[in-house]
């Protein structure tokens, strides 16, 4: 069975990926309070403006110094690591 070249590639960089880089950061989906037990109290939080509709739900940025965590209303989006 042969591989495309991009699959292969593909398959090198996941383990890379996924022990290193993302280990140590929430993952899409946990809850707020795990995450603020896991990782205690933030050193700043944002929390936007405007009008919330059920379409536009509250975003809310936690700021841990070293990354930072997007939530939409108490779930996770995304987790993004400043280098």
């Amino acid at each position: 069975m042969r591989l495309s070249k991009w699959f292969a590639a593909a398959l090198l960089c996941v383990p890379f990926f996924t022990t290193t880089a993302f280990a140590d950061y929430p993952s899409r989906g946990t809850k707020m309070t795990s995450v603020k037990a896991q990782y205690g109290q933030p050193q700043s939080v944002r929390v936007s403006k405007g009008k919330v509709k059920k379409q536009w739900p509250r975003i809310t940025v936690w700021n841990y110094g070293t990354f930072s965590v997007y939530f939409e209303r108490n779930t996770v989006l995304h987790t993004v690591v400043h280098r």
